[in-house]
C-alpha cells in the first residue's frame, strides 16, 4: 500500500479518539448469541428458497441490530441494488463505518469507501434528514481529503443543519471543532447551546421532552454528555441522559455504561455524592467488557 495512503489512514483513525468525546462505539457478541445466529440461519435459508426481498430486508436488519457488520452490509447492498431508498444507504453507511473501525487499519480502506457513498447517496435522497446531514459533518470532518474529507463541505453542511434546527446546528459544530481539536471553539460553542436551550424551553420541561422524543435518537446523548464534558448545566445533562437511558435498545450505537458514567459525573458536579455512587454502581458489572471503566471510576472518586 503507497505510503501516504498508509499515513492517511493511521490519522483517519486517532481522530475518533483526540476529541473531547471519549464515548466507544457499543459492541456485541453476536457470535455466541444463539437465539440471534438461529433466526439469521433460518432467515438465510428461507431466502435462498424464495428469493423474496423482504427476506434481504429482515436479514439486513437484523444483522445491524447486532453488531454483525459483514452481514448487515451484504445484505444493506443487496436489498439496494433492487430498490434504492435513504434509509438503507444510512445503515449500509453506518455498518461500514463501524466495521472498518473494528479491522485492521490498512483493511478499512474498502469500508471506509463504502461509509463515504452510503452517506452521501443518503443525504442525496433526504437533504433536510438532519441525522444523514450530521453523519457527514462527521464522515467529512473525520477522513482525509484522499477519500473525500472536507472541511469546508462540513463547514457547508453545518450550516445547512442551523438553518434546519439551531440547536442540532450547535452540536454539529461543536462536533467539528471537537474533531478538529479546537476544544476552546467546541467550549464556546456548546455555551451557546446551552444559552438557547435554557431560553427555549422551560427548565426540564414537557416541551423538551416532546422536542427530544421527535429527534434523532442520540440527540439526547449528545446534550448530556456535552454537559457533562464541558461542566455546563448538570440538571439538564442528566435529565436528557436519563431519558436517553430508559429508552436504551439493542440497536444503538451508544454503550449503556457512558449513559451511566455522565449521569455519576453531573450528580458529582451537584454535589450529590450519594447519587453518584448509585450509578458507580451500575458502572461497575461492565468493567470486563469495555477495560476504561474502571479509570473512570477511578477518576470520579478521586477528583
Amino acid at each position: 500500500m503507497n505510503r501516504k495512503i498508509k499515513v492517511f489512514l493511521f490519522l483517519f483513525f486517532i481522530s475518533f479518539v483526540r476529541s473531547q468525546d471519549s464515548t466507544p462505539k457499543v459492541f456485541y457478541l453476536f457470535k455466541s448469541d444463539n437465539n440471534y445466529q438461529n433466526t439469521l440461519n433460518n432467515l438465510k435459508i428461507s431466502y435462498n428458497k424464495t428469493k423474496n426481498k423482504k427476506l434481504i430486508d429482515s436479514i439486513a436488519e437484523l444483522s445491524f441490530t447486532h453488531k454483525d457488520w459483514e452481514n448487515s452490509i451484504k445484505f444493506l447492498q443487496m436489498s439496494l441494488k433492487i430498490k434504492p431508498n435513504s434509509k438503507y444507504f444510512f445503515l449500509l453507511g453506518a455498518a461500514s463505518g463501524y466495521r472498518s473501525l473494528e479491522v485492521s487499519i490498512f483493511s478499512s480502506t474498502k469500508y471506509i469507501k463504502i461509509m463515504k457513498r452510503a452517506f452521501q447517496e443518503a443525504v442525496n435522497l433526504e437533504p433536510k434528514n438532519i441525522l444523514f446531514l450530521i453523519a457527514q459533518v462527521d464522515v467529512l470532518v473525520s477522513i482525509p481529503s484522499i477519500f473525500g474529507g472536507s472541511i469546508d463541505e462540513a463547514k457547508s453542511y453545518i450550516y445547512r443543519i442551523k438553518e434546519l434546527d439551531p440547536i442540532e446546528g450547535l452540536i454539529a459544530e461543536g462536533l467539528f471543532y471537537e474533531k478538529t481539536n479546537d476544544i476552546l471553539e467546541a467550549d464556546k460553542t456548546y455555551n451557546k447551546l446551552f444559552h438557547i436551550l435554557l431560553s427555549t424551553f422551560n427548565s426540564c420541561s414537557d416541551s423538551f421532552l416532546i422536542y427530544l422524543k421527535k429527534s434523532r435518537r442520540n440527540l439526547s446523548y449528545d446534550i448530556g454528555r456535552i454537559a457533562s464534558d464541558y461542566e455546563l448545566d448538570p440538571e439538564w445533562g442528566i435529565f436528557a441522559l436519563s431519558f436517553y437511558g430508559e429508552r436504551h435498545v439493542l440497536r444503538d450505537s451508544i454503550p449503556l455504561p457512558w449513559v451511566y458514567y455522565h449521569i455519576a459525573k453531573l450528580e458529582k458536579m451537584k454535589g450529590d455524592k450519594a447519587r453518584m455512587e448509585i450509578f458507580i454502581s451500575k458502572l461497575k458489572p461492565y468493567e470486563n467488557d469495555y477495560p476504561s471503566i474502571s479509570s473512570l471510576i477511578n477518576g470520579l472518586i478521586q477528583q
